[in-house]
């Protein structure tokens, strides 16, 4: 089973969206969270017949990254807390399965705290309660992850998302799944064109559509393979360009219908290892 996310900047809907998705041949699919939208979304998923395996957590609000407080003392930092348990509630509320979750944001600190793993321990309490896994993201900050999948590894809450994209760029091509394989529950499968620039910036992070950029998604497959996961594969896509590129042109050009028909095309590629 294949699926993908609704590619922000396409339809008007999310519920124009999905109808596009399951058209196209997409099985599945998942949300960034929208409490006021959820239940909506969710009527329209299972009216199509399309799986939701995860919702995703918030991790930024206005250009602030609210996952990053987790790890600071302060009452900011407790409150992202209790928004992120109102998510993992919201997924069991609506028998979602899976909530993914960002470590952290951010590409200068490198020091996980007590604080932010206590923050995170309310969490993952709450996600056991509610008999929800969360998938923990491959993002920057990948000493934040480690130290997350080391303190909570033996709870049946603890789950790793498998970003291809970020593994690319912001993990520098480390096998993530030699790490963290036997806790994989999600994936988000996208491209790109790994550290293009000196620094490393949020702007390598391109979500193309498969075959587009340089990751290797037949060795993604195998090593996926070799893990116990048996879920759909889920595909994070973008039309959006990053500054001063216009890597996305072409799938705007292609409207809704022509993109995510476009986008299972290559999807299957990828999953059978045809890329």
């Amino acid at each position: 089973m294949i699926g993908i996310a609704p590619v922000e900047g396409l339809c008007e809907s999310k519920l124009d969206d999905l109808r596009h998705i399951r058209n196209a041949g997409f099985e599945a699919t998942f949300f960034n969270w929208n409490k006021n939208e959820t239940t909506a979304w969710m009527r329209e998923a299972d009216r199509l017949g399309l799986f939701v395996q995860s919702i995703h957590a918030p991790f930024s609000n206005s250009g602030r990254c609210l996952v990053s407080h987790l790890w600071n003392e302060g009452e900011e930092g407790r409150a992202v807390a209790v928004r992120l348990i109102d998510c993992v509630k919201d997924c069991a509320d609506h028998g979602v399965p899976v909530m993914v979750i960002h470590p952290f944001i951010g590409f200068e600190d490198h020091t996980p705290t007590q604080v932010g793993l206590d923050n995170y321990a309310r969490i993952v309490e709450a996600a056991e309660k509610c008999g929800i896994t969360l998938g923990f993201e491959n993002v920057e900050g990948e000493e934040y992850l480690a130290a997350l999948m080391k303190r909570f590894w033996d709870s049946p809450a603890c789950g790793f998302c498998l970003d291809t994209g970020h593994e690319l760029c912001y993990n520098e091509g480390k096998d993530m799944l030699s790490l963290y394989g036997d806790k994989l529950c999600h994936t988000h499968f996208n491209d790109n064109l790994g550290v293009y620039d000196p620094t490393l910036t949020w702007e390598n992070d391109l979500h193309l559509v498969p075959g587009d950029g340089i990751v290797d998604f037949a060795g993604v497959m195998a090593r996926i393979e070799k893990t116990p996961y048996k879920g759909p594969i889920l595909f994070e896509l973008s039309v959006t360009n990053k500054p001063g590129r216009n890597d996305h042109d072409r799938y705007r050009a292609m409207g809704a219908e022509g993109f995510y028909r476009f986008a299972y095309e290559r999807a299957v590629a990828a999953v059978t290892s045809k890329i």
